[in-house]
């Protein structure tokens, strides 16, 4: 089984907390009844988390759940994989998440300008199904390095989420959401990689990803990548690519430089959407900044934060726009 080394003295899956499962984990063999039962209990949380009822609540718990011993964490990835395989995901009614009781309290305060500025927008409260089902996963803020199979290794940016599949004829991967550095290791098998409704594949070579709220970006920093889309482009050492659902970009000049900010402590955008920028800010600040108009998300963005300040991202953005700040219980911030 692949290693996931967390940054910030952390390892193990972002989202579900500081899990040293090196150090830290009971090794001692489990009794053959003990793993039936924390197979039940795992299948119990997949129910729980599948309901449309899960709180913020239940995820804290199953964090806890997780974290006792590498038996559970072992039980959740199985039901969670065997969940996926008979295709839970397609049959789940799509309920939206239930606010916890503590979480609506904190906003309740808002009132009716909570009610129209948010109408029709996720404010992300609870961390998505498919981010706690992945085989990695990182929670906003922090970062890790995980070591593949084949000896490739991938950067997980901030609330990012990782499923991986090797086998003796392939290796695949697929980035669920946020934004990931791959490093790849030579190798007789191609490297795929699958990103929403685009792919790329490799063999020996390094690129970065990252998933926006309308678009997927694509730098390659080493070798040669193919990504697909509703076509196809190849991407040499120094080129990137964008893709949404209408296709690829033609292939442009990138700076290596300055691909993946967020490994040293910087967020850099240049001309970006407003709602990117935000969906980006979003996953490496606690709280959640909401724009309270589309018409907001179209505004054009140049600016370099630093991750090490956080609680100055919100106030430079809406200093540099001379947007209206609106700070309200619970970490929550409206750009007007």
């Amino acid at each position: 089984m692949a290693h996931i080394h967390g940054r910030k003295t952390r390892s193990g899956h972002g989202l579900l907390g500081d899990m040293d499962f090196t150090a830290n984990t009971d090794r001692r063999k489990a009794h053959p009844d003990e793993l039936d039962t924390l197979h039940r209990e795992a299948i119990d949380w997949i129910v729980r988390l599948t309901s449309g009822e899960s709180t913020v609540e239940d995820a804290e718990r199953l964090k806890v759940w997780r974290a006792r011993s590498m038996d559970h964490e072992r039980a959740f990835r199985r039901a969670s994989t065997a969940w996926r395989k008979t295709g839970g995901a397609a049959t789940t009614a799509p309920h939206a998440p239930r606010m916890s009781r503590r979480l609506f309290l904190a906003g309740a305060g808002a009132g009716g300008a909570l009610a129209a500025g948010w109408a029709g927008v996720s404010l992300g409260l609870l961390p998505g199904f498919g981010q706690i089902m992945a085989d990695y996963s990182t929670g906003t803020g922090e970062q890790a390095r995980i070591e593949l199979p084949d000896g490739s290794t991938v950067d997980l940016d901030g609330a990012s989420a990782l499923d991986a599949k090797f086998t003796n004829a392939s290796r695949g991967v697929r980035l669920i959401t946020g934004a990931a550095a791959f490093e790849l290791a030579p190798d007789a098998r191609s490297f795929q990689a699958v990103i929403g409704s685009g792919e790329i594949t490799a063999r020996n070579a390094a690129f970065v990803v990252t998933m926006s709220a309308g678009s997927t970006l694509v730098e390659c920093m080493r070798g040669t990548v193919d990504v697909t889309c509703n076509g196809s482009v190849r991407l040499t050492a120094g080129q990137r690519t964008s893709f949404d659902a209408a296709g690829l970009s033609a292939p442009e000049a990138a700076d290596i430089a300055t691909a993946a900010p967020w490994r040293q402590g910087l967020l850099i955008f240049e001309n970006r959407p407003l709602a990117e920028v935000v969906a980006d800010i979003n996953r490496h600040r606690h709280g959640r900044i909401v724009l309270t108009s589309s018409t907001l998300g179209q505004r054009r963005v140049d600016g370099v934060f630093h991750l090490a300040r956080p609680d100055e991202i919100v106030t430079n953005l809406a200093n540099s726009l001379k947007l209206r700040l609106i700070e309200l219980p619970g970490g929550l911030s409206l750009l007007a």
